[in-house]
């Protein structure tokens, strides 16, 4: 039976003209860019960061090709924090690149300070800014939650950043925002991003470090990117990367992303039980919905056995069974037993979503009925 896959925002199919840039490379221009010889890889990997930067809204200068967002995010924090009596400021709902990485620092000594979410998902600002003070050196909030699509509002934590703490950087997570929502990219000193969710390759990604901001590496060896990144380029993963942005945004109907997410949203607020997580302004490729009463993984087989691939939310949270973002929404234990996270890609049609629909409904019944 052909699948319909519904977890784009955990990974995505890549695309067909993106395999073959990649597969050129492989086996054509496969050198080693830091060879004297190579100079058509060197231009490929710098015309792919020239393209890239343009996506993001940004100078090639300030792009630095990684393994991926975990990697910068990892970067960011353990590099970006630089005062070791300062205070680090990250949100409740980080992806957990930043939120394990938090960890690390706080067993290190480091001050880390949890800003709460509101119960759509987004940041709470008042109580944001209350944590922040003259003190904080560093601050982390995602752009556009991996969870439940919930956008937060870059340019006004650059404003509180500013009054309260103007010496503190700025980071975000920026991996389901890129080609998908529109965001500030002028307000973090540093943003992550990663290929694999928009029709790239997986173990690629980039990390933009505004101009003139001094960052140690991460990673240190033979001094490439720059001495900001070392270890031989990925210039298959980097091609591509480029490669699935400019397929992304030729391929991507927008309008019928919003169309599919409306259509489920409506199906499954009809459904008795079932709490959708969605606000004003969320990305229109995410919905997250929790079915009171049922387990997700039971849910999720009999989606499958019907053709629907879908996701229990991040990978994270569906290897662990727990969901903390939703967890600080205020979201009850019985809720989060049951969630489930449906996102969109290019691949998506509407009689895929009008089937998605009708498989909801039944199975959702099927299994209320065998609790009674």
């Amino acid at each position: 039976m052909r699948k319909f896959y519904f977890d784009n925002a955990g990974t995505t199919k890549v695309f067909d003209e993106t395999a073959k840039e990649m597969m050129r490379i492989l086996t054509e221009d496969y050198y080693n860019p830091s060879a004297l010889y190579s100079q058509n890889i060197k231009v490929e990997i710098e015309s792919a960061r020239e393209y890239i930067a343009e996506q993001i809204g940004v100078s090639a200068s300030e792009i630095i090709f990684t393994s991926g967002a975990t990697e910068a995010d990892n970067w960011a924090l353990l590099c970006g924090q630089k005062n070791k009596n300062g205070n680090v400021v990250i949100s409740e709902g980080e992806h957990s690149a930043i939120y394990e990485t938090a960890g690390e620092l706080k067993s290190k000594g480091i001050e880390v300070r949890y800003a709460p979410l509101d119960k759509s998902g987004k940041l709470d600002y008042d109580k944001f800014a209350q944590l922040l003070d003259e003190n904080t050196s560093l601050v982390s909030v995602i752009c556009c939650s991996n969870e439940t699509g919930a956008v937060n509002d870059l340019t006004l934590i650059r404003e509180m950043i500013d009054d309260r703490c103007k010496r503190a950087l700025f980071h975000s997570d920026c991996v389901q925002a890129l080609c998908k929502v529109p965001f500030d990219n002028s307000a973090p000193d540093m943003m992550s991003f990663s290929a694999h969710k928009l029709g790239g390759p997986k173990g690629i990604g980039a990390f933009a470090i505004k101009k003139g901001l001094k960052i140690k590496p991460l990673i240190t060896g033979g001094g490439q990117e720059k001495n900001m990144r070392s270890g031989t380029e990925n210039c298959a993963g980097i091609v591509g990367f480029a490669s699935a942005i400019k397929c992304f945004n030729q391929k991507i109907d927008r309008a019928l992303v919003n169309k599919m997410k409306l259509l489920l949203k409506q199906t499954l607020c009809g459904i008795d039980g079932v709490n959708v997580h969605d606000a004003n302004g969320n990305s229109d490729f995410i919905l997250s919905a929790s079915v009171s009463g049922i387990k997700s993984e039971i849910l999720q087989h009999l989606l499958y056995d019907d053709g629907f691939v879908i996701g229990l939310g991040s990978a994270c949270s569906a290897r662990t069974g727990k969901n903390r973002v939703l967890k600080a929404m205020g979201v009850s234990e019985k809720e989060i037993e049951g969630n489930i996270r449906i996102s969109f890609g290019c691949d998506n049609t509407m009689e895929q979503a009008e089937m998605l629909c009708d498989s909801l409904v039944k199975n959702i019944k099927i299994l209320k009925e065998k609790l009674r």
